[in-house]
């Protein structure tokens, strides 16, 4: 692509992740031809938009725990949609944020993330998400014996969410320690900015992961970490679905 296709494109996929807060309605009610309130628009669907002129596909999802939407359309309108939005959301205090702010909400609504908390080594019953694998369809798919052999073992291992009280910057990859023992390692990690602590995510042995106390050492540092069995924020999801 162009270089300033890129940079709008860029620009886009950035102001989409800041669009994810709690004003994100009033702010899509300026710009959108549509209605967007809860009943009409509710969560984990999807419409068709047009703000200004640009055709765009809205979507009620999240990756941040806040009520919000992913805005879809075609690279040529970006510019004059992020314009939009930025016009629109001035007087709520609207800003461009990068990535990291991103994964700082989603480790604190404990979303995980392909690639690290989610990988080919670990079943979607180690991770937590057996909730999302049905078996009771009738007709096959692949890597369905193998989910099914998963389930009826159990898990071996099991991924569980940190947090620790003390500053200090994660950034996966951190031993877990607990009782001198290490019993894995934190498959990412960073600063909670809203609770105001670290948080971790990391898979130890299924008989390990119910303890109430372990240890993050980070920088040669022991640091007490908690285990908690959900979402650090609104666990309920009631921001969300509001």
């Amino acid at each position: 692509l162009p270089a300033q296709l890129a940079e709008i494109g860029d620009a886009e996929r950035q102001h989409r992740g800041v669009a994810d807060a709690q004003a994100a309605r009033r702010i899509l009610e300026k710009v959108a031809d549509g209605d967007v309130g809860n009943e009409a628009f509710p969560y984990m669907t999807a419409r068709s938009l047009r703000i200004g002129y640009a055709p765009v596909l809205a979507l009620r999802v999240t990756y941040l725990g806040e009520l919000g939407w992913e805005l879809h359309l075609p690279t040529e309108y970006a510019a004059h949609v992020y314009e939009q939005i930025s016009a629109a959301g001035r007087e709520f205090g609207l800003a461009d944020a990068g990535y990291r702010a991103i994964d700082s909400l989603r480790l604190e609504k404990r979303y995980l993330y392909w690639g690290s908390d989610i990988t080919p080594d670990y079943t979607p019953y180690e991770a937590g998400l057996g909730f999302a694998v049905s078996l009771k369809k009738k007709s096959d798919f692949i890597g369905r014996a193998a989910l099914e052999k998963a389930k009826a073992a159990g898990p071996k291992r099991r991924l569980i969410t940190l947090l620790v009280d003390a500053p200090v910057q994660l950034y996966g990859g951190e031993a877990i320690r607990r009782d001198g023992k290490v019993l894995g390692v934190t498959s990412s990690a960073g600063w909670g900015h809203t609770i105001g602590k670290a948080v971790a995510f990391g898979y130890v042995a299924a008989e390990e992961a119910g303890h109430a106390d372990y240890e993050i050492e980070a920088f040669t540092q022991r640091h007490a970490a908690t285990r908690i069995p959900g979402a650090a924020v609104d666990p309920e999801r009631k921001k969300i679905l509001a």
